[in-house]
């Protein structure tokens, strides 16, 4: 959410990205024990996350914002430099984020991932949520802008008439 800052160290960014299974487990234990090890890298590497999610963030609610666009496709390219093709335990093939990839690996999954929402029509329907205070993305297929239902803006401002936003 703009204005507020749950991505507060490398091991939120590590549990957040092991928790969505974006990277595994056994690999968020062994990032966090690596941070501890190399903070100014960790740090840099949290800098580098917040930036690919502000431009992210731009690319949804702006389609016409190009430097944004150019900044996740760098970071998209970069991280599928950084992958391999493995097989699932359910047989499937599927790109990951290479474990060479260190203590960069849950900003390379999110790339991966930011590439795969930019590559799909349905980005055209995500929506900011219009209140100041809030600042969520969610879809809205039909076009006409929703609260998001969360408590931060809905629930306090449901006079609002978005359908005039």
């Amino acid at each position: 959410m703009p204005g507020s800052e749950w991505l507060r160290s490398y091991a939120t960014l590590a549990v957040w990205a092991g928790h969505l299974d974006l990277i595994e487990d056994g690999q968020v234990t062994r990032l966090r024990e690596q941070a501890l090890r190399q903070p100014a890298e960790a740090a840099a590497v949290l800098d580098e996350a917040r930036r690919l999610r502000t431009d992210l963030y731009a690319c949804l609610t702006d389609p016409q914002d190009g430097r944004a666009f150019k900044s996740v496709a760098g970071a998209v390219e970069d991280a599928a430099r950084l992958s391999v093709f493995t097989r699932g335990e359910d047989g499937l093939g599927r790109w990951q984020p290479s474990p060479a990839a260190g203590l960069r690996l849950p900003v390379c999954a999110v790339a991966r991932n930011a590439g795969e929402l930019l590559a799909d029509p349905r980005r055209f329907t995500v929506r900011g949520c219009p209140s100041p205070d809030c600042g969520w993305l969610f879809l809205d297929e039909s076009g006409r802008r929703r609260w998001c239902s969360l408590a931060t803006c809905g629930a306090k401002r449901s006079a609002w008439d978005l359908s005039d936003k």
